[in-house]
């Protein structure tokens, strides 16, 4: 099919006529029983930032044909506050598809995502597709731990566990945050984010319960679970800092909510940093899925390297090497240089030049989004990518500025 300029139109959702197309056309793609119309109207409903220009489709002859949207996420890497843009519903009918009409609609994605100072722009989606778009691997996604609920030890339920309600919230907000701090790159939920997936039940498309753990009467770390029913499957989709005791209890409370409701395995989603996925693989039972990862697109590297500037002169400071540096740096893009200036340790320029001829780092502009989120290591991606190349005198302070650290996006929407 080939289509006249006349006939496509690219357009936000506006009209409840549009909002009622636009669910059509994702239940069409994603299936009848894919659950997505829900996710869809939370976000339309009960977002507190996401707007219908957040919506992009195009129209053939009136129809809608092909659409995605934009989440508005926040992360923090290192303790500096990012603006993300999660891209999302990427849907086209079948009959129209091969014609370029992502490719439109992607454009004017990234402009609006230029346009709105996000720092990053990152996607769940499916393998390989979104890198003719720029976008990398870069940080863990969809981390299983699995184990037969007949194979969880019996564990003694030392703690008082019970379902918490809204009163809970700042208190489970508080124990999230300080759950988040072990990872260098995490998503920020606030209370609008909170609100909304307390009054709908859900955590992207997927209906949950919550529970509270409390010790000595005072709750001291929360848990989140769905079923699902299709393969029996009890899943653990979020959990915060716990002892090993409170981990015991835990499993014990699920070993018998599970049995209970007729399932036979115990999944979770959770980091594998975290304790109570730690405590499962104690068990010498549990099996671990390969992970995924979240694709990434830095929309302007100058521009993150001046927002990660104060992460940049910590760790300066507290290198005894290079604490008092005075030096410029070239971060060689093979198509443009971020240049670097530092002085007795503090950075007090941070440019793009249009020159590529200093050559001591040159980086792939994909592959690097891995290093600036310490998602791998220098060594690891010089190993892995012959146009990733640092020399031998620049090595340490490359190690020092980009470590690799354990990261988790907890879901936020």
């Amino acid at each position: 099919m080939k289509y006249a300029e006349t006939d496509l139109e690219l357009a936000h959702l506006e009209t409840a006529e549009d909002v009622a197309q636009h669910l059509e056309l994702m239940l069409s793609v994603f299936g009848q029983n894919s659950r997505i119309d829900l996710l869809v109207k939370k976000w339309i409903d009960h977002h507190p930032t996401m707007t219908l220009k957040d919506f992009f489709v195009i129209k053939h002859r009136g129809k809608m044909v092909a659409c995605l949207n934009l989440i508005p996420l926040k992360w923090s890497i290192g303790g500096i506050p990012l603006k993300v843009a999660e891209l999302g519903c990427v849907a086209t009918l079948p009959e129209h598809r091969h014609q370029g009409l992502q490719r439109r609609i992607m454009t004017e994605y990234h402009k609006q995502v230029e346009e709105e100072g996000y720092d990053l722009s990152a996607i769940e989606g499916i393998p390989y597709y979104y890198r003719q778009f720029g976008y990398e691997y870069a940080l863990p996604l969809d981390e299983q731990t699995r184990i037969e609920l007949e194979k969880v030890p019996d564990c003694e339920i030392g703690h008082r566990i019970r379902p918490f309600n809204n009163c809970d919230v700042p208190k489970t907000m508080q124990l999230l945050a300080k759950s988040q701090e072990k990872f260098y790159v995490h998503s920020v939920r606030d209370e609008g984010i909170w609100r909304m997936q307390e009054e709908t039940g859900m955590t992207s498309e997927y209906r949950f319960e919550r529970y509270a753990v409390e010790e000595n009467n005072e709750m001291t770390a929360y848990f989140r679970v769905s079923e699902n029913p299709e393969n029996k499957e009890l899943m653990v989709r979020e959990v915060t800092d716990l002892t090993p005791s409170m981990a015991r209890s835990i499993l014990g409370f699920l070993k018998d909510l599970g049995r209970q409701r007729g399932l036979e395995t115990l999944v979770t989603t959770a980091s594998r940093h975290e304790l109570f996925t730690k405590q499962i693989m104690a068990t010498g039972e549990a099996v671990q899925s390969p992970p995924y990862a979240w694709q990434i697109r830095v929309t302007d590297y100058a521009r993150a390297f001046q927002k990660l500037k104060p992460l940049f002169e910590e760790r300066l400071a507290t290198s005894n090497e290079f604490k008092h540096a005075n030096m410029q740096l070239y971060f060689n893009f093979y198509r443009y240089t971020i240049q670097m200036t530092i002085e007795s340790g503090t950075i007090t320029k941070i440019q793009q030049l249009d020159t590529c001829e200093e050559r001591n780092m040159r980086f792939n502009p994909l592959v690097f989004v891995q290093l600036l989120l310490g998602y791998r290591s220098r060594e690891e991606l010089e190993r892995i990518y012959p146009d990733f190349i640092v020399k031998t005198s620049h090595k340490p302070l490359v190690d020092m500025l980009f470590p690799k650290l354990p990261s988790y996006i907890h879901t936020d929407y």
